[in-house]
């Protein structure tokens, strides 16, 4: 199984360097890719060398061991290569360059002082005096992997910043993921070391937990390099959840509103025919008209309720204007209840951009907050209280 593992990763990684080498061959734009490409071919191969069949045909798997790290160095030297390619003063490129190859040349003379040795298939020894050495082989490796991990995030999530929301900037968040999933897997190289110290030997082969590591990071890694490819044909599905789970958060607001006003809903027939997009246009639209109907019940002194509530209770100042908006919803949903006019205090709605999702976005705050706010719930008691001896004015 855990061949397996170490293959898919190494397929994956092939077929995204030939996708990718296409690419660059033909768009000058793309030759920041070609980093990616390098990557996928280092990784590739370290992940073969890792595994033990491979192992087990390798005359010298001591050496291979060494060269499985080395390619793990370089993959890394790509992807600074590559983040540092994207952003518009590339200026350190040659210095992540010279950093590589000195940590590679250390690592390297660092393996051979070690006396490392073939003992059997997949394990390597070394004398007693080539431990020390053996762990600054191991320590060099694990410090510069998390360091070109970690530089290599924060460079790309710097670029993904200034890049519009979308395809692109979806992978290079999965890339920057995937390198992140690097980061646990060159830290289960410890284990090496402690291996080192107790047994004076190494198992040159990928362990479990290791092999899913290599796996996800090479699988994350490559969905991201290849999204703009394949991303498209999932815009439907993903259309489609999110207008499911942006209806679901409306449900609550909503609800509250059809049942004090029902003539606010669609028919159930229009609805369902319209699908769940179309019911979340007639949600924003309902909510909206439900808001005109509710101005006049709304107390002159609700705003001042909900905002000592909101204070109160230590609500986020981010929430604070949607959880005052559902406060004064709410008192006015029960006063209206009552059938009490307030015609001096009507108050206009919080005013977002004309756009669905705009509408969409601020509905659902002010919805979490009048479905789950305590400060909602103080307004609504301060309601019922002002209203518990107080005689209907509507006409």
């Amino acid at each position: 199984m855990i061949e397996i593992l170490a293959y898919l990763g190494c397929l994956v990684a092939i077929m995204v360097v030939c996708y990718k080498v296409r690419l660059a061959s033909t768009d000058r734009r793309t030759r920041g890719l070609r980093h990616i490409a390098g990557f996928a071919v280092c990784i590739a191969g370290a992940l073969g060398l890792d595994a033990v069949m491979t192992l087990a045909i390798t005359a010298l798997p001591a050496v291979a061991g060494l060269v499985s790290d080395e390619l793990k160095m370089a993959a890394l030297g790509f992807l600074i290569q590559f983040a540092d390619s994207v952003r518009r003063k590339a200026v350190r490129g040659r210095r992540y360059a010279v950093a590589t190859a000195s940590a590679m040349l250390l690592a390297a003379v660092l393996f051979f002082l070690s006396g490392a040795h073939q003992y059997s298939t997949d394990v390597v020894t070394f004398t007693s005096a080539g431990v020390g050495v053996f762990v600054a082989y191991n320590v060099v490796l694990i410090c510069y992997e998390v360091w070109g991990l970690l530089t290599f995030a924060t460079l790309i999530r710097r670029f993904a910043r200034l890049v519009e929301p979308g395809l692109l900037r979806t992978g290079l968040h999965l890339i920057i993921v995937g390198a992140l999933i690097g980061v646990p897997w060159t830290g289960w190289q410890l284990d090496d070391v402690w291996i080192a110290v107790a047994q004076h030997q190494n198992t040159t082969s990928e362990d479990e937990v290791s092999a899913v590591l290599a796996a996800l990071c090479v699988l994350v890694s490559a969905a991201g390099a290849t999204l703009t490819a394949w991303g498209p044909y999932l815009s439907g599905p993903v259309r489609w959840l999110g207008a499911q789970w942006r209806y679901a958060q409306l449900r609550p607001l909503w609800t509250a509103m059809h049942a004090a006003m029902p003539a606010i809903a669609l028919s159930t027939v229009a609805r369902q025919q319209g699908g769940v997009e179309f019911a979340l246009y007639r949600h924003v639209i309902e909510i909206r008209d439900a808001q005109l109907a509710l101005r006049g019940h709304i107390h002159p002194d609700v705003q001042e309720w909900a905002s000592d509530a909101v204070r109160r209770v230590g609500t986020h100042p981010a929430r604070r204007e949607a959880t005052i908006e559902a406060a004064t919803i709410a008192a006015a949903v029960i006063a209206h209840g009552a059938g009490v006019d307030y015609r001096a205090g009507e108050v206009d709605p919080h005013r977002v951009d004309p756009s669905l999702g705009a509408e969409t976005r601020w509905l659902a705050q002010v919805s979490r907050a009048f479905a789950h706010s305590r400060a909602v719930a103080q307004v609504r008691a301060r309601m019922a209280a002002e209203l518990s001896g107080v005689a209907s004015t509507s006409s």
